[in-house]
């Protein structure tokens, strides 16, 4: 996106001028206050907003949204929920599910999938919604903040199972989050955003994918406490 801006209907300006772009392969992760416009930009990105003003151009063949919440449909099991894109996509049944069985083993539910949601723990239930949005093999991924809602110890076993994942399928990834450790964890860029706006930029150098214990490095937390430099300017 160039130039974007974006104000909504009763006033409130939740962008300026906002340029962001996200090359092939690559994971960029936006962190920033509650308010400050991350997930307008993941709207717009994904075509459920039109700008105020500027440029929008996503040059991927296929994009999938991955919510805060799983978002599964509760009378379906696991496997009938991840079948759903290709369904809706008239996707030959037999194809769809060996795609749904193969991504469903690829985050680890393949002994889960004739469970319902409700049989599912929070952690699980996110690996579905994760599945869900690769099934349909997308050069792009937008995820806001699935991680969010989850205990300490599910999130970093998910946050090392996206980075698995995105090893392995090299899909460009927006990805939205408060917390400083996940966006440095699992950006190639961190994107720091002020009020409206992008206020700084940190590169991450670590190949993916990266060990968990690198979280634990002196030049991890460095990093970690710049952008957390960054977000104090920026706020």
């Amino acid at each position: 996106m160039t130039g974007v801006s974006m104000t909504f209907d009763d006033g409130t300006t939740a962008l300026t001028d906002v340029d962001l772009t996200v090359a092939p392969g690559e994971l960029v992760t936006l962190v920033g206050p509650s308010g400050c416009g991350k997930t307008t930009i993941l709207r717009l990105a994904a075509g459920l907003l039109t700008p105020t003003a500027g440029e929008i151009e996503v040059s991927a063949a296929a994009t999938s949204f991955v919510f805060q919440d799983a978002t599964l449909l509760e009378w379906r099991t696991a496997l009938r929920n991840v079948e759903l894109m290709g369904e809706l996509r008239g996707v030959p049944r037999a194809e769809r599910r060996a795609r749904a069985l193969e991504v469903l083993d690829a985050v680890g539910l393949a002994d889960a999938t004739a469970r319902h949601p409700r049989q599912l723990s929070g952690g699980m239930r996110m690996r579905v919604s994760i599945a869900r949005a690769l099934v349909a093999q997308p050069d792009l991924a937008l995820l806001d903040e699935p991680f969010g809602a989850l205990d300490e110890i599910t999130r970093l076993s998910l946050q090392t199972l996206l980075q698995e994942l995105f090893a392995q399928r090299r899909f460009g990834g927006l990805f939205i989050t408060h917390s400083v450790s996940e966006a440095v964890y699992l950006s190639d860029r961190v994107l720091v955003m002020g009020r409206g706006r992008i206020a700084a930029e940190v590169a991450v150098p670590w190949a993916h994918p990266r060990p968990p214990e690198v979280r634990y490095d002196a030049d991890f937390a460095a990093l970690a406490g710049e952008v957390s430099a960054r977000l104090a300017a920026a706020s």
